[in-house]
C-alpha cells in the first residue's frame, strides 16, 4: 500500500511539472489565468514532495520542508480563488495583496525556524523545547495556521461555488450552446479542495491523534486534483477566455449603452421592450441566426444594433426565457419542420438546425415537446 501511495503522489508531481511546462510554453491571451495555475502547481509540487517525504519516513532528513509547508498551506485557497475569478472573468474582491497577507505573515514568523539546524527543529516538533523562544514561535505559527485555515475555508470555498453558480447562469444568458464549456471539473476541483480543507483543520485540531492517515489521504486527493487540472485545465482556459470576451459587455455596467440614439434611455420601458421584441422576432424569422451553432448574445445584439444588456433584458422579461432557451426554441421548431418534410437522419437534422450535439438536441426537443424527435416524426407523419 505504501508503494501505491508513493507512486500515485509521484504521478501527481510529474503531472504538475508537465502542466507548468505546458503553460510556460503557451503564449496567448490566457496568460493571466495561466499565472495562477503555475503558482498553484508549484505549491502543489512542494506539498506533494513533502507528502512523499512524510510517507517514506524521510521527514527528519528533510525537516526544513515541514517548516516551509506552514505558510504554503495559507496560499492554496487564495490562489485557487484567484484562478477561478480569472477563469470566469470576475474581478478579485479587495486589494490583491490582502488575499495573500496571512501567508506572508506566517512566512515572516517561520523564517527564523528555517535558519535552525535540523536537529533543533526535530526537538521542537517532539516537544522537548516547548518553553523556549523557538518552541513558543512554532506553537504560535501552528495556532495562526489553524485560525487562517478556518477563516479562509469559510470564505473562499463558498465564494468559489458562488462564482461557478453565477457563471453557469451567465452562460445561459449569453450563449446558444454549452457543449464546449464544462463547469463540472471546476466543481470537482472545488469540492476536492473543500475536503482537503476539512482534513487539514482536523489534523491541526487533533495533532498526532489522526494526522498520519489524514495527511496521507490529503496528499492523495491533492494528486488527484493535479491530474484533473492537467486533463481539463489547459483545454478549458481558451474556451472560457473567448466567452469572457463575448460577455464582458453584460458584466460591466459602464458598457450598458445603446448604439442607436433612439434607444438611449436610462431604463427599458414596456413600450420600448415590445418594440425591440418585435424587431427581434422579425429578424429571427427572416435571417434565421439560430442556425449558427455558435451564436452568442453579443453577436445577435450587434446585428440588431443593441447592447447585450438590453437584448438580454427583453428576452428575459418578454419571453420568460434566457438566451440559451430562447435560441434553442427556434432551433427545435426548425427541426420539427425538417423531421416532417425530409427523410434525413435525426443527427443531421440536429446539426442543420443549429445544434452542436445530438444530446443537446434531444434534451431541448423533449423539454419542448415531451417526446423524442423520432417519436415526433412517427406521430406526425
Amino acid at each position: 500500500m505504501l508503494i501505491f501511495h508513493v507512486a500515485l503522489i509521484s504521478i501527481g508531481i510529474v503531472q504538475a511539472v508537465v502542466l507548468i511546462l505546458a503553460m510556460v510554453g503557451k503564449k496567448n491571451e490566457a496568460n493571466s489565468t495561466h499565472k495562477w495555475l503555475i503558482a498553484l502547481c508549484l505549491l502543489l509540487v512542494i506539498s506533494l514532495a513533502e507528502g512523499v517525504v512524510d510517507i517514506t519516513g524521510l521527514d527528519q532528513e528533510f525537516i526544513h520542508l515541514s517548516i516551509l509547508i506552514i505558510p504554503i498551506n495559507g496560499l492554496f485557497l487564495p490562489l485557487y480563488y484567484a484562478y477561478i475569478s480569472d477563469m470566469v472573468g470576475s474581478k478579485l474582491k479587495g486589494v490583491l495583496l490582502v488575499h495573500f497577507t496571512p501567508s506572508l505573515l506566517m512566512s515572516l514568523m517561520v523564517f527564523p525556524l528555517l535558519l535552525l539546524d535540523g536537529g533543533v527543529i526535530i526537538e521542537l516538533f517532539s516537544g522537548d523545547m516547548d518553553d523556549t523562544y523557538f518552541g513558543t514561535l512554532i506553537f504560535i505559527s501552528f495556532f495562526l495556521l489553524l485560525i487562517i485555515t478556518i477563516v479562509q475555508g469559510c470564505y473562499y470555498i463558498p465564494a468559489c461555488f458562488k462564482l461557478l453558480s453565477n457563471y453557469k447562469t451567465l452562460i445561459g444568458e449569453n450563449l446558444s450552446f454549452n457543449e464546449k464549456i464544462s463547469l463540472t471539473w471546476l466543481k470537482v476541483m472545488t469540492t476536492g479542495l473543500a475536503i482537503i480543507w476539512v482534513m487539514l483543520v482536523i489534523v491541526l485540531l487533533t495533532g498526532e491523534l489522526l494526522s498520519e492517515h489524514l495527511l496521507t489521504a490529503l496528499h492523495l486527493i491533492s494528486a488527484f486534483l493535479i491530474i484533473t487540472l492537467n486533463i481539463f485545465g489547459l483545454k478549458q482556459v481558451n474556451i472560457f477566455k473567448r466567452l469572457r470576451i463575448d460577455t464582458h459587455k453584460l458584466t460591466d455596467e459602464s458598457t450598458y449603452v445603446l448604439k442607436k440614439e433612439k434607444y438611449q434611455r436610462s431604463s427599458l420601458d414596456k413600450a420600448l421592450a415590445n418594440k425591440i421584441h418585435q424587431s427581434l422576432l422579425t429578424f429571427m424569422d427572416t435571417e434565421k441566426p439560430f442556425l449558427n451553432n455558435e451564436l452568442s448574445l453579443s453577436s445577435l445584439a450587434d446585428s440588431l444594433d443593441l447592447t447585450p444588456h438590453y437584448l438580454s433584458q427583453v428576452i428575459n422579461q418578454v419571453t420568460n426565457k434566457n438566451f440559451f432557451e430562447f435560441i434553442n426554441s427556434y432551433r427545435v421548431q426548425f427541426a420539427k419542420e425538417l423531421l416532417l418534410n425530409s427523410n434525413d437522419t435525426v443527427l443531421n437534422i440536429a446539426m442543420n438546425s443549429g445544434f452542436n450535439s445530438k444530446t443537446t438536441f434531444y434534451n431541448a426537443f423533449k423539454k419542448d415537446s415531451s417526446i423524442s424527435p423520432s417519436e415526433y416524426r412517427e406521430l406526425k407523419k
